[in-house]
């Protein structure tokens, strides 16, 4: 079963969060939840982290607190390239806290600590997005194992993997997504950052992606962002059989018979 490192505080209270909260929801997505300090195996704790943090499918990090540890262990985790949820609950918000700057624009799955009605919600949504997260990382480790991508109908290797990665990072198909997301998922399907500029400049300017401002739902700044135009979905669409689709209950089957499938 794939592993969820869960990264939090260690106090009654998160302990129980764990219990109650992060543990269930994990095993509901399909994932076995690892704590270090539950790792008897673990003898020195720095080493633990950093090796199971690697080898973890998703990593879910709750940011409430400022906790050193917290911010260690997540920015440990983005530096290796894993994929991470971040929870939060209302009680940072409550207290006038802001995120660190290099975070506030990142995906972050808030919950509110009022009621027992509250962390059922949370849980579900919390089951939800690690859901996604593993699938979208078997299916950019799949794009990964491959050389490199054919190219397809006038697209370069490096515009397929890109237009690729932007049109699955949105929940819907008129969404938008931020740059920095699309990049790190390009870096994890093997793209590197040159690649990753040269397919994204080929798609602006063959209009198939855009770049856009977007703002921050908390405190309102802006960031920049990606969305796939209608012309890019029109692509898609025209090129449909190019592509693997996968369901989170499906089987991952890899790039099938064709060369030029494109995990999507």
């Amino acid at each position: 079963m794939p592993i969820c490192f869960v990264i939090q505080p260690f106090s009654d209270t998160y302990n129980k969060r764990y219990d109650d909260l992060y543990k269930p929801a994990i095993e509901a997505a399909g994932m076995t939840a690892y704590r270090v300090d539950q790792d008897s195996s673990a003898t020195v704790l720095v080493e633990a982290i950093e090796k199971n943090i690697k080898r973890a499918a998703v990593c879910l990090a709750d940011i409430t607190e400022d906790n050193p540890n917290v911010w260690y262990e997540l920015g440990f985790a983005y530096a290796a390239g894993r994929p991470v949820v971040m929870a939060c609950s209302d009680e940072r918000q409550k207290a006038g806290k802001r995120f660190p700057f290099d975070i506030q624009h990142r995906a972050i799955v808030t919950y509110k600590t009022e009621s027992p009605r509250d962390f059922q919600t949370f849980k579900d949504n919390l089951t939800e997005r690690l859901k996604a997260m593993l699938e979208q990382g078997e299916v950019l480790e799949e794009m990964a194992e491959q050389s490199s991508v054919a190219s397809v109908d006038g697209l370069s290797s490096q515009e397929l993997n890109v237009l690729a990665v932007t049109a699955s990072s949105v929940a819907q198909d008129d969404h938008a997504t931020s740059i920095w997301t699309v990049r790190n998922d390009c870096e994890r399907a093997g793209l590197n950052n040159l690649g990753f500029n040269i397919g994204l400049r080929r798609l602006k300017t063959k209009k198939f992606i855009e770049a856009m401002e977007l703002q921050d739902e908390g405190n309102g700044e802006p960031y920049p962002g990606l969305r796939v135009t209608e012309k890019g979905w029109q692509w898609i669409e025209a090129n449909e059989d190019k592509f693997t689709f996968h369901s989170s209950s499906a089987k991952k089957s890899g790039f099938e018979a064709m060369d030029d499938d494109i995990p999507f």
